[in-house]
């Protein structure tokens, strides 16, 4: 059966929730706008968990090294089944990241993350990001800007 189509006004709200719930640790109502076999592809040897348990495991994870973490959206575009939104994500280097001890330095910078819908759920997420110009912010490489 081929999959229903999703209004872009609901694309665009299932995806905010989940910038929400990065945001707020809340993921209780996850299942209501994530696939069971959500996948993000951003997620690379951390976890091979699928739907919200992956969320679950990811939100954990950013919120763990990140604290006053936000994604202020610049840009969202629809085309059928597929949402890109740009933000910018800002944050305080709190918690261990990526193996690196905290820093107390705060960033902020620009992602696009492309997502793909499945009656109106979303099933998988892409990311385009600005990891240097965040390391560099938090002086885990380089010159700070």
């Amino acid at each position: 059966m081929p999959p229903r189509k999703t209004s872009p006004t609901r694309a665009i709200a299932n995806v905010r929730r989940m910038f929400k719930a990065f945001e707020t640790g809340d993921i209780s109502d996850a299942s209501d706008y994530l696939h069971p076999d959500y996948v993000n592809r951003e997620s690379g040897d951390r976890s091979n968990a699928r739907g919200p348990d992956e969320l679950a495991h990811s939100v954990a994870w950013l919120r763990g090294a990140f604290s006053e973490l936000k994604f202020a959206e610049q840009d969202v575009l629809v085309s059928g089944d597929k949402v890109a939104v740009r933000v910018v994500m800002s944050g305080c280097h709190t918690g261990p990241f990526i193996g690196h001890a905290p820093t107390g330095k705060r960033f902020a910078a620009e992602q696009v993350h492309l997502f793909t819908l499945w009656n109106g759920k979303i099933i998988t997420h892409h990311a385009v990001r600005d990891d240097l110009a965040m390391h560099r912010q938090l002086g885990l490489v380089g010159p700070a800007d």
